[in-house]
């Protein structure tokens, strides 16, 4: 070798400056309990009462909230569009839920209390809505 230095296949040219855990403050482990399925809304419909009581955000932390400002989303969804870890989401809608601005929406269907099992209608509800795409095999 000459003394030069060259950079292997090992080495990503698109990884990030900025580590995950910046993001989060330094936090790893997120206040609340979520799964990727979980729902957040937002409490309030007014982002200069937000601003006001929250103060100046972080970009992610804005970009999160925003997306939830413009319909309920999932942990899974804002992690994927804010381009953020799992935890690290999860770390910034702990912040988000503790400053107020969003709240764990709580579930929309409610198990049959006799049987623990998703009600007929629900059921019905989602056959008819997979029978309303076409899912063709390749």
């Amino acid at each position: 070798m000459s003394g030069e230095y060259r950079a292997g296949p090992w080495v990503d040219q698109d990884v990030q400056q900025v580590r995950p855990y910046v993001v989060a403050g330094g936090r790893s482990c997120p206040r609340y309990a979520m799964g990727l399925d979980t729902v957040l809304t937002t409490r309030s419909t007014d982002p200069a009462a937000d601003t006001a009581r929250i103060g100046v955000l972080a970009p992610e932390t804005a970009h999160a909230l925003g997306l939830c400002r413009a319909g309920d989303r999932s942990v899974a969804e804002i992690a994927a569009t804010i381009d953020q870890p799992i935890l690290v989401t999860k770390t910034i809608l702990s912040d988000l839920i503790d400053a107020g601005a969003l709240a764990i929406a709580p579930p929309t269907a409610q198990p049959d209390p006799d049987t623990g099992r998703p009600s007929p209608h629900l059921l019905q509800a989602l056959l008819e809505g997979l029978e309303a795409h076409d899912f063709a095999v390749a």
